[in-house]
């Protein structure tokens, strides 16, 4: 009987590119989000059990997103982000990418930029939140040799 392969294999831990978001809400697990071979990841709400949100994945259990929301993806040593004519908008550092139902430029990613998806939902009371907008700090993740391509110092 041949051995096993341990799960933890390197091949397994081709992780690079790839996206951290951090919550700044409690509004989910932070996430790790791979963008290997310039696959465009989709940022959307969870619509039915292929949507399931995961810490490896862009969906989110939020009332506040569009069912597509957005795309991140690697290109050229940098990490971007599109709006895809979401209902509430995504905002980098406060700024909104593109109005409600317009497909947004795209948008280049840095570490510790802050990312929204949405905003927040307030109750007839004016200061009741019904509904948390999806928000979180970024941490772009790179091969040692994207590192040394970019000629970073």
């Amino acid at each position: 009987m041949p051995a096993s392969v341990p799960f933890s294999s390197p091949h397994n831990q081709q992780a690079c590119p790839a996206l951290y978001l951090y919550p700044l809400n409690d509004t989910f697990i932070p996430k790790h989000i791979t963008l290997i071979g310039g696959q465009r990841v989709k940022i959307g709400r969870q619509t039915n059990a292929k949507t399931v949100p995961t810490e490896r994945n862009g969906y989110f259990d939020s009332n506040i997103l569009s069912r597509q929301h957005a795309e991140i993806w690697e290109e050229g040593g940098k990490i971007y982000i599109k709006d895809v004519k979401s209902s509430n908008g995504t905002f980098i550092n406060g700024e909104r990418l593109s109005p409600e139902g317009v497909e947004s430029d795209p948008f280049e990613l840095k570490n510790e930029d802050i990312v929204e998806f949405g905003i927040d939902i307030i109750g007839e009371d004016n200061t009741t939140i019904i509904h948390h907008k999806v928000a979180a700090r970024v941490m772009c993740i790179f091969t040692e040799e994207a590192v040394q391509m970019g000629g970073s110092p």
